[in-house]
């Protein structure tokens, strides 16, 4: 564990915080930014510090602090929205796991990048999601009333926020890979010696 890739956990929980503040209320679930805090945090991160600020997310929520759209709790973990919110940490570890492994500059890395977030950085958390949704919301129970209420309305966006977080994760990878990022000057002493 080093203390630089602490940092930025920390540093992707305040930015998480502040974007999560960004709501487009639609029923039982919100449109926000969150996922795509998400999706770049774990590619950028790589997949163990990727997860850890996610999982350092949820503590810290839980001791009290409104880092998710402003509140904070066990009502707000085990309301609604839970199975979405503990699915962030595999998220963020399955999409910096997979990403790790598209070279920086390879051929066809932007489309992989995309993909990688959507179905990975994005597409699991419906899994716990819409599960506890249907569970938590008596008015969801069939399975058609869950997707619909927790997963189908959001993959367009959600499709738009993984273009945008592989424009991102690019651009960023290329000057500074996970290893710099989380590393610091010692491992770019490490490549140049």
């Amino acid at each position: 564990m080093k203390f630089r890739g602490l940092i930025f956990c920390a540093l992707f929980v305040a930015l998480f915080a502040v974007l999560s503040l960004v709501q487009l209320p639609i029923g039982s679930v919100p449109i926000t930014l969150e996922t795509l805090v998400i999706m770049v945090c774990g590619a950028l991160l790589g997949p163990w510090y990727g997860g850890l600020t996610f999982v350092l997310l949820i503590v810290l929520d839980l001791a009290g602090l409104p880092l998710i759209g402003g509140h904070a709790g066990p009502s707000l973990l085990l309301g609604p929205t839970a199975g979405y919110i503990w699915g962030w940490p595999f998220c963020a570890f399955f999409a910096g796991f997979v990403v790790q492994r598209i070279p920086a500059g390879s051929r066809g890395e932007w489309w992989k990048l995309v993909l990688v977030l959507f179905f990975l950085g994005d597409c699991i958390c419906y899994i716990p999601g819409v599960l506890w949704l249907r569970h938590a919301v008596p008015s969801l129970k069939p399975w058609g009333s869950a997707l619909a209420g927790g997963m189908w309305p959001f993959l367009p966006g959600d499709f738009v926020k993984a273009v945008i977080g592989a424009i991102i994760v690019q651009r960023v990878r290329r000057v500074y890979p996970t290893e710099r990022i989380v590393g610091g000057e010692r491992f770019v002493e490490a490549t140049e010696s």
